[in-house]
């Protein structure tokens, strides 16, 4: 039945339709595979590319990701080759030529994955319509403003913006951060943060002069 009423669909919306879901690798953030998302994490419409089954996205606790950030887990089968980015194997027309010793199917079997992991620390905000690119890691207490387009890890606390995106600024001074980062709020029991939630918008060094201890 299931199979019958794909068919009546694709009549409707055409097969121009079909081969677009074809090209697309984008899953909604809380819909994709071997992604974790922390406590109170949250999206509004971020969107993962992934291509191999090993790729791994982690986020940490209390993030805020605006629409239409992409997280690219990997570089999908663009690096297999030495001599090109153009994946040659995946547009042969004729499925008998060889790639080196095996068929296409068995190359294509027989592909190594790629080893990649990006992670994102805890409270960080990434705005609208940022990219992170594969194994970037992305420290705590980060602010990445809309549009920047991530290349490489990012230290704590910073606030980062442009393409590709660099350091704006520092958010608070050395010191400041080193307290901060020894505090670890987000690691605190939800109940604490819920009880304390006003400490949060009173000033830093407020802040820190309660917590740190």
């Amino acid at each position: 039945m299931r199979h019958f009423l794909r068919k009546i669909a694709w009549i409707f919306l055409g097969k121009g339709y079909f081969d677009f879901l074809k090209g697309q690798h984008k899953t909604y953030l809380h819909q994709a595979k071997n992604v974790a998302m922390g406590y109170k994490s949250y999206h509004n419409g971020a969107f993962v590319w992934q291509w191999h089954q090993n790729s791994q996205l982690e986020i940490g606790k209390y993030c805020s990701i605006a629409n239409d950030v992409h997280f690219i887990l990997d570089s999908g089968h663009h690096t297999l080759s030495e001599v090109t980015s153009f994946p040659h194997f995946n547009h042969l027309v004729d499925k008998d030529l060889l790639i080196g010793n095996q068929t296409q199917s068995d190359f294509r079997k027989n592909i190594k994955t790629e080893e990649s992991k990006t992670i994102i620390g805890n409270a960080v905000w990434i705005g609208m319509n940022a990219i992170i690119l594969p194994n970037v890691k992305i420290g705590d207490g980060v602010t990445i403003l809309a549009g920047s387009v991530i290349t490489k890890d990012v230290p704590d606390y910073a606030v980062v913006g442009g393409i590709p995106a660099a350091i704006v600024k520092m958010k608070y001074d050395l010191d400041t951060i080193d307290k901060m980062k020894k505090i670890q709020w987000w690691n605190w029991p939800p109940e604490k943060v819920e009880e304390n939630v006003g400490d949060f918008y009173i000033p830093i060094h407020d802040f820190i002069a309660k917590w740190l201890r």
